[in-house]
């Protein structure tokens, strides 16, 4: 028997409270048994969970509710700003226990008590409309959003549809500023420091002869931001170079930004640099911006 309970447990994704398994008393004893022996950990509320489970996952089958914003988009594989992980659980009602620690609670009155069977987390949809719409102040949902609609797993009128309620109004506002040409975090920190700063730019832009380009500012400028990931290998070292002599023989100048670099804001002020030295001196020799095709 000891065994046949595990395997429903590990059924329940490693955590689920004992009430909603429908035991019977020897069941019970059993349970009990097994968490005495280390096999399973008992937690508040009465859930039990298989030792090492997610904590994210224990704390949403604590509080009954779904894992939403930071924690579903790292369920998800979708990338966020902040390195340190906040859990987000929406919960059903006006939810039945206060936080254990530092988990952050959103109420809703539409949302049903999950079945123990599922793994306890939102729909994508929902959960970036719910991220959008949450207190944070970096530009985390921004970011993951971008990396859902380059993706194509989600469409931005998907999660317009969501939005209603507290803090639409912020939601609203992030997701006009929301690109589906953003094929990195790092294009779309950029993105939001070029904008902050009214800078003039485009993203995504494919230019004749050279391909696909991350950020053309000014019509002139591109900004191209280097991931260690891609650009760390001698083929991909030559190709970049490659890329800028192609560009500066189409009249473009060429910026480079390392993932460091964009993290620590580098792009505007560098790009601010070039267009303070040479950007009237462009425009007086009839050297404005052009169109990637030209």
């Amino acid at each position: 028997m000891h065994d046949d309970l595990l395997a429903l447990v590990r059924g329940c994704y490693g955590a689920v409270r004992v009430r909603d398994l429908e035991l019977t008393r020897t069941q019970r004893r059993h349970i009990a048994a097994l968490v005495e022996a280390g096999e399973l950990t008992a937690h508040e509320h009465g859930v039990i969970s298989i030792p090492g489970t997610d904590r994210a996952l224990v704390l949403a089958r604590i509080h009954g509710g779904l894992l939403t914003c930071q924690a579903a988009m790292r369920h998800y594989g979708l990338p966020v700003a902040r390195e340190r992980e906040q859990i987000h659980i929406v919960v059903p009602g006006s939810g039945r226990f206060s936080a254990l620690g530092r988990e952050i609670l959103h109420p809703d009155r539409n949302q049903p008590r999950p079945s123990p069977t599922s793994f306890p987390v939102q729909p994508l949809a929902e959960a970036l409309a719910r991220f959008l719409r949450c207190h944070v102040q970096d530009d985390s949902p921004l970011i993951a959003l971008d990396a859902a609609l380059y993706d194509e797993r989600v469409t931005a009128e998907q999660v317009r549809a969501l939005l209603c309620g507290p803090g639409s109004a912020r939601a609203l506002a992030r997701l006009e500023r929301a690109s589906d040409r953003a094929r990195s975090p790092l294009e779309t920190l950029a993105r939001m420091d070029l904008e902050a700063a009214g800078l003039s730019f485009e993203d995504g832009v494919d230019i004749e002869g050279v391909g696909e380009v991350d950020l053309v500012v000014e019509g002139w400028i591109v900004v191209e931001l280097d991931g260690y990931t891609y650009h760390c290998d001698e083929h991909q070292f030559a190709l970049d170079r490659w890329r800028d002599r192609q560009l500066i023989a189409r009249g473009y100048l060429p910026l480079r930004f390392t993932r460091k670099e964009v993290y620590a804001h580098q792009v505007v002020p560098d790009v601010s640099k070039v267009l303070g030295r040479w950007g009237s001196a462009r425009r007086g020799c009839g050297g404005g911006p052009r169109s990637a095709g030209e």
